[in-house]
């Protein structure tokens, strides 16, 4: 069948206006019989009294007689006066009757031709069923009842008297019980009122629109003469886009309702059945509301809307109707099922007509009802308080007569245009139409991309308006006539803002090729709205997952704010361009070697939300809206609310609001500066366009989203088609959802899938042209490796090498971003710059290891051993202990191993000072002249050129090895001049003293525990997430991510021990050169034939080796070592030193220069003194306080009675050998208080003269106290040389500086006085047994 498109032009005949009240004057309150005034009545009465007192009073006969004819007189005028008075008063009744009915038959004319005008005009409206063949083919009559209009679905179903006006009959304020008006002038006035009440042979229409449940009750002939009358009244003045039919019609009744089918307001455009449309008929009104399940579930979502509150009641209105017949008769009527049952039928814009034998068996609500019986048909409207019953002749409608006005009606279809006018936009606005396009999956680009005239430049639809004429936003600035450059899109959830988006954006890069504009499409909450566009050539970032990332966001705005400064850059190196358009033009004639800059169009959906997280855009968008028009950028702010404070002046820069639904009025208003936005329907897409006072119009936005349907080709395979199809009531759609329907199972809920025509379109695109240049790159990955982020290794002599170096001490850590600048590449760290020092800084778990290990294999990977060598102090986790085995690394000390850090700083500064002597012998000035010196081979003497001390955890240097902290704070002073570089790792910045922070010349910041405590920037220290360790902040407040320190693919912390591992196993493979000075550490057993020999140190006695140089450490007992403290608790040593020193003394003395007094309360000296040295032995305090008295008396002798103040010699005063005092395990001998060895106490300050000399062992535990006993104490005031051992730390600080530790068997501090403490390692005498510990 050929379909014939219909133009509706303008209405020709409009509703009849409701008739107004007619009130008819009251009848007036007739006069009653008077009889004048009271000097009237009073005149005959003073005549008769003056007769009667002549007559009495004057005997006079003539007297008599005339007072005769006196009272004659006066009873003739008497009786004259009242006939004359009655008389009066009927005239005047008969007079105001008169003009009363002449008023009654002048308002009953002039209703009569209001009547006949009014009824003409009702039948012209509503003709009957014989003139409706006219209407059909009236172009200006075919369905020219609009959705708005007053007459929409009130349907003629007949003739009858019609009630169309009010007509009363006024009360006179006169009128009451006692003057009632005239009964025959009042009945008058009630027979005009009943008169023109109705009006007889008027058209008698039934009120269907939205009226829900409908019946018509009668015998079954006279119901389908009824609908059939409804239905072609409804189908001749009704469009089908205005108004559906369903027909639920079990297969019994079918034959009866054949001629429905051809109707083409029962056809779905939506669904196909073959080769025709689909038709709403059904067997029962299930199936059809199975049928019709897409369109209720749409009317029932857009009525709930409604009902809530987000539009305004008169948007139910707008849209679309669907009338339904169900065909029951002789049952129960059924109930049409609906997809929400709190949502009723008529909020639906649903009216079902049931068709019924009886008022039983009418559904429980009824909103009209059509009694017939033969021709009297008779219908109520019981919607309001009082049902309105009228009734009247029904309109005869035969089968015949209906079929033949449903097959005219059947090729027919309304225009786009004419279905437009008077009505809003209904269903999906098709997108390629919009663009002109005939099919999207066969773009030509050519065309699409053309060059477009300057006033079609950045113009492109994005909806149709109300009469379905395409709406145009222009981007252009009003100067160039357009409604840009900037504007505002508001619209509240499910108004259509993203599909408007979306459309626009299509819309912008289907017409526009990448080298006109570039795009930026910003979305902080989710990403669905522009991920679609992401390939495109056109899009120069799409930035979305905003939300709860505030690194993200921050990089959005430095990105943005980095290419408005780009921009003015490239215009002003053009030579001072002042704006874009210029610099096109003259790139287009004169200088076609300028860069490409198209338009930029930035998007930001949900603006508000990225002004709370962070308020510094508005600064930037302000900035965008001064200058965004010279250097062609368009801002287009986008949010599901707005309020008026937040936008703080940046509403004079937005030339053009687009206004979806929003969620109030004041929201409207905000946006509109009128309330219209909230009155929208609630279906998305409808929304407002203004531009300031010259564009103010309501549109709906165009569909991207929607299935893609290819035009179907009509090929030569047509010709296989019958040339007529059989064309039935039921289509096998409807069959099928029966049948399917007939278990009681529910069907599953059909989506539609395949290709849309966004991403039809965007397939086309993607790859069609040179990509824009990339404003935003893909944020910093969550994890890279070091081989990704540095570069490729390969082989070579000097071992695994990177492939690309940058220099000495240039190291890749990582990827570093510059969105300021759009780069992303190598993160390279200078460890020479400004001192040379480089502090990290960072929360638990934030990458600090992480970061030193990377440092230290990208160190391996670009110099030789030669050219750096690596030292570690690991005293956080153990994470650098996994670095040993490179050949670059001379030591890592852990934790626990306080001798290992010791010697490891030790180390260090070691070559410090032989860096130091180096450079005054060579005359060096810089570490670039040395490493220039080295590269010639010069200078072998030092291992490597440069040195890097790795610390990680620098805040326990303060708090558990204090000892080094001045150490390393001398290196940080004098190492960067020497090549000796410090990288430290620690929890914040002030874990280093205030006086050292100057010496670190970087900083690389990860998360903090608390972002204030940043000393680079706080705002962004606050972005750091802990969901990405190893993210940095420079010290340049640019971000970079730490690269896993493996060379392999992985970017996986999972396995990471193991891959450095083997990273660090294949670089000691490949390197066959000598490796970095490794660190010497103190020996835990110290032969005694490994000390210098007696030859070689013949005074001195050699007691073990220091840790500083590994050095021996001899004790000069004779000389500036006058006596020895050793305090230690068991099991450290003790003893084995006071062996050590006896035997060095027995060795390098003879007996009679030397001669010892045993102190050994538990004889751990028996039978070290040889016989002949041993002066004496005591082991308990009686039997050495009496040693010691003896002692004294041999000391009393040595002190010399006089002086000879001229004498020259150096020779000893006294006479005899050197007496020295072994005293082992003091405290046993000082036990309750006990003071043997007090006879010294007066020979101790002159011991060096007398030839005095203490070795004095004793404990730690409770030497804090033991200290200032006046024994020790005056040894301690004579300089003794202290040693400490093992021991308790809680017994506090024992020597300036020092406190008691764990130490090895043999270990301890020597204190010197004027010297620093030392650590030393004391060796085994040698008759000690290695296996066993000394005591």
């Amino acid at each position: 069948m050929t379909q014939h498109l219909v133009h509706r032009p303008a209405r020709a005949t409009r509703p009849l206006p409701p008739a107004e009240a007619r009130t008819i004057e009251p009848p007036p309150n007739l006069p009653e019989g008077k009889m004048g005034s009271a000097a009237t009545a009073l005149l005959p009465m003073a005549g008769v009294m003056s007769s009667v007192v002549m007559m009495t009073v004057i005997r006079s006969s003539q007297f008599a007689g005339l007072g005769a004819v006196v009272l004659v007189v006066a009873l003739l005028g008497a009786v004259a006066l009242f006939l004359s008075q009655r008389g009066k008063a009927q005239r005047q009744r008969r007079v105001q009757r008169e003009r009363y009915l002449e008023y009654l038959e002048e308002l009953r004319e002039e209703l009569g031709a209001a009547e006949r005008e009014r009824r003409c005009a009702a039948r012209e409206l509503n003709p009957p069923p014989s003139a409706l063949y006219d209407l059909v083919r009236d172009p200006s009559r075919l369905w020219e009842r609009r959705r708005t209009d007053a007459d929409f679905l009130r349907v003629r179903v007949g003739v009858g008297d019609v009630p169309v006006q009010d007509v009363a009959v006024g009360q006179s304020s006169a009128s009451g019980v006692l003057t009632p008006p005239d009964p025959f002038m009042l009945n008058e006035a009630r027979a005009l009122q009943a008169r023109f009440v109705t009006i007889a042979g008027h058209p008698l229409q039934v009120p269907l629109d939205r009226a829900g449940n409908v019946s018509v009750v009668g015998e079954r002939e006279d119901v389908l003469q009824v609908a059939r009358a409804l239905l072609v009244q409804a189908s001749v003045t009704h469009a089908p886009d205005d108004m559906a039919l369903a027909l639920g019609v079990p297969g019994e009744s079918m034959s009866e309702w054949e001629w429905a089918k051809w109707l083409p307001h029962v056809l779905d455009p939506d669904t196909q059945d073959g080769p025709v449309a689909a038709r709403r008929i059904a067997p029962d009104l299930a199936q059809l509301a199975r049928f019709l399940g897409a369109d209720l579930k749409k009317r029932s979502s857009y009525a709930a809307e409604v009902r809530r509150g987000l539009s305004d009641r008169t948007a139910l209105s707008l849209g679309s109707r669907l009338l339904v017949v169900s065909d029951e008769y002789g049952e129960n009527a059924a109930e049409l099922p609906r997809p929400d049952t709190a949502v009723d039928l008529g909020d639906m814009g649903v009216t079902v007509l049931h068709l019924l034998a009886e008022r039983v068996h009418e559904p429980d609500q009824v909103s009209v009802r059509i009694t017939v019986d033969g021709e009297r048909v008779v219908v109520e409207d019981l919607r309001g308080e009082r049902a309105v019953r009228v009734s009247g002749v029904l309109d005869p409608v035969g089968a015949g007569a209906a079929e033949g006005l449903a097959r005219m009606l059947a090729p027919l279809r309304l225009s786009r245009e004419s279905a437009a006018e008077g009505t809003p936009v209904t269903g999906p606005v098709d997108f390629p139409e919009l663009l002109g396009i005939g099919d999207p999956a066969a773009l030509d680009l050519g065309r699409q991309w053309a060059r477009r005239g300057d006033r079609d430049f950045l113009r492109v639809p994005i909806g149709l308006d109300d009469r379905h004429e395409p709406v145009l936003l222009d981007l252009k600035e009003s100067s160039e006539l357009g409604m840009g450059p900037h504007g505002l899109c508001v619209g509240a959830t499910g108004s259509g803002k993203s599909e408007l988006l979306r459309t626009l954006v299509l819309a912008l890069v289907t017409t526009h090729p990448p080298e006109d504009l570039a795009m930026v499409l910003v979305d902080y909450k989710g990403g669905a709205t522009f991920a679609p566009f992401t390939g495109l050539p056109h899009v120069a970032g799409v930035i979305t997952n905003l939300e709860n990332q505030a690194g993200l966001v921050e990089r959005v705005h430095t990105s943005l704010a980095g290419e408005i400064k780009r921009r003015q850059q490239v215009l002003k190196d053009a030579g001072n361009i002042a704006d874009i358009g210029r610099y096109r033009a003259l790139r287009d004639t004169g200088r076609p070697d300028l860069e490409p800059l198209p338009h930029l169009f930035v998007v930001i959906d949900e603006f508000g939300e990225l002004l709370t997280a962070k308020p510094d855009f508005i600064d930037l968008f302000l900035s965008i809206g001064r200058i965004g028009r010279s250097i062609g950028v368009h801002l287009l702010l986008s949010s599901q609310r707005i309020e008026g404070g937040k936008l703080k002046g940046l509403e004079t820069y937005l030339s053009y609001r687009l206004g979806l639904r929003t969620f109030s009025a004041d929201e409207s208003r905000t946006v509109l500066e009128t309330p219209d936005a909230f009155n929208l329907p609630p279906l998305p897409g409808f929304g407002y366009l203004k531009v300031d006072t010259s564009t103010y119009a309501r549109f709906k936005a165009g569909f991207v989203s929607g299935a893609h349907r290819a035009p179907v080709p009509r090929d030569a395979a047509a010709a296989d088609e019958p040339l007529a199809w059989a064309y039935p009531s039921y289509n096998t759609v409807a069959t099928a959802a029966g049948a399917a329907g007939d278990d009681g199972a529910v069907a599953p809920r059909e989506r539609e899938s395949g290709p849309t025509v966004l991403s039809t379109v965007v397939e086309q695109l993607v790859g069609a042209a040179e990509p824009v240049r990339r404003i935003w790159l893909p944020p910093l990955p969550d994890t890279v490796t070091l081989a990704r982020a540095a570069g490729p290794v390969r082989a070579s002599a000097d071992g695994m090498q990177l492939a690309h170096r940058d220099g000495p001490l240039r190291v890749p850590l990582g990827v570093l971003d510059v969105p300021a600048r759009q780069w992303q590449g190598r993160w390279v760290h200078d460890l020479d710059t400004a001192g040379g020092h480089t502090a990290v800084i960072g929360g638990p778990q934030s990458g600090k290891t992480t970061l030193l290990r990377t440092l230290a294999l990208s160190l391996a990977l670009t110099h030789t051993p030669r050219d750096v060598a690596i030292y570690g102090l690991d005293l956080v986790g153990g994470g650098l202990s996994a670095l040993s085995g490179l050949p670059h690394v001379g030591g890592i000390a852990g934790r626990a191993d306080h001798e290992r850090a010791a010697r490891t700083v030790a180390e260090v500064r070691g070559m410090l000072a032989e860096r130091e002597a180096v450079f005054r012998e060579h005359g060096i000035d810089s570490v670039d002249q040395l490493r220039s010196l080295r590269a010639q081979g010069l200078l072998p003497g030092l291992g490597s050129t440069d040195v890097v001390l790795l610390i990680d955890g620098f805040g326990a240097l303060r708090d558990e090895f204090a000892e080094l902290d001045d150490a390393v704070a001398e290196l940080l002073k004098r190492g960067s001049g020497y090549g000796i570089h410090v990288v430290a790792g620690m929890l914040r910045w002030n874990d280093v003293r205030i006086a050292g922070q100057s010496m670190f010349g970087s900083r690389i910041e990860l998360r903090l525990n608390d972002p204030a405590d940043s000393s680079i920037d706080r705002k962004l220290s606050e972005t750091l997430s802990a969901d990405t360790p190893g993210r940095a902040l420079t010290d340049g407040r640019l971000f970079g991510h730490v690269a896993l320190p493996r060379l392999d693919a992985l970017g996986s912390t999972a396995d990471l021990a193991p891959a450095l591992e083997e990273a660090v196993r294949s670089l000691r493979a490949t390197w066959h050169g000598e490796p970095a000075a490794p660190v010497r550490v103190l020996p835990t057993r110290l032969p005694a034939g490994r000390l210098p020999s007696t030859a070689a140190v013949p005074r001195a006695v050699p007691i073990g080796v220091d840790q500083d140089a590994l050095s021996p450490v001899v004790l000069d007992l004779f000389g500036a070592d006058q006596h020895l403290l050793v305090l230690g608790d068991n099991e450290c040593g003790k003893t084995n030193l006071l062996k050590l020193i006896s035997r060095a003394l027995v060795d390098r003395h003879g007996e009679d220069e030397l001669v010892f007094g045993v102190f050994d309360p538990r004889r751990g000296l028996r039978g070290v003194i040889p016989e002949p040295y041993r002066g004496g032995y005591a082991h308990n305090a009686k039997l050495s306080a009496a040693l010691a008295t003896g002692i004294a008396a041999e000391l009393e002798k040595r002190l010399p009675e006089s002086a000879d103040p001229d004498a020259t010699n150096d020779d000893p005063a006294f006479t005899g050998p050197r007496i020295v005092i072994l005293v082992d395990d003091y405290d046993i001998l000082t036990t309750a208080g006990q003071q043997p060895l007090a006879p010294f106490l007066p020979y101790i300050s002159s011991a060096q003269d007398i030839g005095l000399h203490f070795v004095v062992a004793r404990r730690v535990a409770g030497a804090s106290r033991a200290l200032y006993e006046p024994f020790l104490t005056t040894l301690r005031e004579t300089g003794a040389t202290a040693f400490v051992m093992t021991g308790d730390r809680t017994e506090g600080q024992l020597f300036p500086g020092l406190y008691a530790s764990a130490q090895p068997p043999g270990r301890g501090t020597l204190v010197r006085r004027g010297r620093r403490h030392q650590l030393i390692q004391t060796a085994l005498a040698a008759d000690t047994d290695p296996m066993e510990t000394p005591a």
